[in-house]
C-alpha cells in the first residue's frame, strides 16, 4: 500500500525547504552585495598584520645589532636606522592600508542614492520674497 504524499512533497519540495531556500538565497545575495567591502576590510588586515610582523622583527633585531655596534656613533646611527624605518613601514602601511579602505568604502551603500537630489526639509521664505510675490499677483 501506497501512502498518499502532497504534491509539495512529490516533487521534493516541502514548506520547510522552500523557506530555507528562500532565506539562504537571501544570506548569499547579501554577500555578494557586500563582497568589495569584505574583501578590502580584509586587505587592510592583512597589511595591518603585515606591519605588526615586520616591527616584531625590528624589535627582535635590537639586541643582535647593538652587539655589533662598538662606538657610540655606531649607536647612533643604529637607532637612527631603526626609528627611519620605522618611520617608512609606517607610512608606506598606513597608505596600502588607506588604499584597501578607499576601495571597500563607496561599496558600503546604506540607502538608495536616487532621492539624493530631493530636499525634504522646507524651509519659510523670507518676509521680502513673499511681499514681491504679492505685488507681482496683484499688477497682472
Amino acid at each position: 500500500m501506497v501512502a498518499a504524499t502532497s504534491r509539495a512533497q512529490a516533487n521534493g519540495k516541502t514548506p520547510i525547504q522552500s523557506f530555507f531556500n528562500m532565506y539562504f538565497s537571501g544570506l548569499e545575495a547579501f554577500g555578494q552585495a557586500y563582497d568589495p567591502f569584505t574583501k578590502g576590510f580584509a586587505r587592510a588586515q592583512l597589511e595591518y598584520m603585515g606591519h605588526l610582523n615586520r616591527r616584531a622583527q625590528a624589535y627582535l633585531e635590537i639586541p643582535n645589532r647593538l652587539a655589533q655596534c662598538r662606538t657610540p656613533q655606531d649607536l647612533v646611527n643604529e637607532q637612527l636606522r631603526f626609528w627611519r624605518t620605522a618611520y617608512e613601514d609606517y607610512t608606506a602601511s598606513l597608505g596600502r592600508a588607506t588604499e584597501a579602505l578607499s576601495f571597500a568604502l563607496p561599496h558600503l551603500a546604506l540607502g538608495d542614492d536616487s532621492t539624493s537630489g530631493r530636499d525634504y526639509i522646507s524651509f519659510s521664505e523670507p518676509e521680502e520674497q513673499r511681499s514681491q510675490r504679492n505685488r507681482d499677483r496683484k499688477a497682472a
